[in-house]
């Protein structure tokens, strides 16, 4: 009897035992069902993409009017407006060198040419504070006139450039310019020249010099550019001059109003012809220019 009972005892513990194994099974399979469900209740926090690196190609570009295009002291537009225009494409190679080529535009006086156009390319290099832009401009002008009466007639040529600067602290920057080539005006000689060389440059020196804040309303950075420069032609008859200039500059954002004097030792040399009321163009004169300039990675 005992054992008979003790048996039915061992059945029953198994049938328990059994029996909790199976219940634990199916609320195992009810929990796993369940979690995908509850996982997709549950909010998701969107992961960021990476930044895109920035582009190494950019465009600069502007406008400007101004009362007189004054070129190394001598006006080009016979003491009248122009209104002038460029563009640049700019490409990073790395963070001390970028190549550039680009254009620039403006009105001329009529009796030289209607419109001069500079196509330009080089490479800029920094490194800490210094700075060298190497390049070569090529003046066009479509329509330049020779011969009499346009004895001022522009011929097109182009000539290899050096810009060096250096900016000493945050308010001071100095530079310099050499521009020169073999074939100066195309070899169309300005009366009462003869070519016996086409070769012509020149080097100039400038300065910023940019006040404090203190002394300048909100947004506006106010700074001083003065240069002195001078000329040189090689042909016979031709005068090599000096020329200065000292401008003072109000710039917000991507406009800047230039306020600039010029004056050359060369002030009755280079005239107008009598039909355009033979201006001297080389004395001093006061030019004011409107810039408005910026770049497509300023504005997207």
């Amino acid at each position: 009897m005992s054992e008979l009972y003790r048996l039915k005892v061992d059945q029953t513990k198994k049938g328990q035992g059994q029996m909790k194994k199976v219940v634990l099974s199916v609320v195992a399979v009810l929990a796993l069902s369940a979690a995908p469900a509850f996982a997709a209740d549950m909010p998701v926090k969107a992961v960021k993409a990476p930044a895109a690196a920035p582009s190494p190609f950019d465009i600069a570009f502007g406008v400007a009017f101004t009362t007189d295009y004054v070129l190394r002291g001598i006006s080009q537009t016979n003491r009248k407006p122009a209104v002038q225009g460029y563009f640049e494409l700019d490409y990073t190679v790395t963070d001390w060198l970028k190549l550039y080529a680009g254009l620039w535009g403006s009105n001329l006086a009529g009796y030289n040419a209607d419109a001069e156009f500079d196509i330009s390319g080089g490479a800029r290099l920094s490194w800490g504070n210094f700075g060298l832009d190497l390049g070569y401009v090529y003046y066009e002008y479509p329509d330049g006139t020779v011969g009499a009466p346009y004895f001022n007639g522009y011929g097109s040529f182009g000539e290899f450039y050096a810009k060096p600067s250096y900016k000493f602290n945050d308010w001071l920057s100095v530079g310099a310019v050499i521009d020169g080539g073999n074939n100066f005006n195309d070899g169309y000689c300005l009366a009462p020249c003869s070519f016996g060389s086409k070769t012509a440059y020149y080097y100039s020196g400038n300065a910023t010099i940019t006040l404090p804040s203190s002394m300048s309303p909100a947004g506006i950075t106010i700074s001083l550019n003065p240069e002195i420069g001078r000329q040189v032609y090689k042909c016979t008859g031709c005068v090599s001059y000096d020329y200065y200039d000292i401008g003072l500059d109000f710039a917000y954002k991507v406009m800047t109003l230039d306020l600039r004097y010029w004056n050359t030792n060369a002030s009755g040399v280079f005239v107008g012809p009598p039909a355009y009321g033979s201006r001297n163009l080389s004395g001093p004169t006061f030019v004011a220019t409107l810039k408005f300039d910026t770049n497509l990675s300023s504005i997207k």
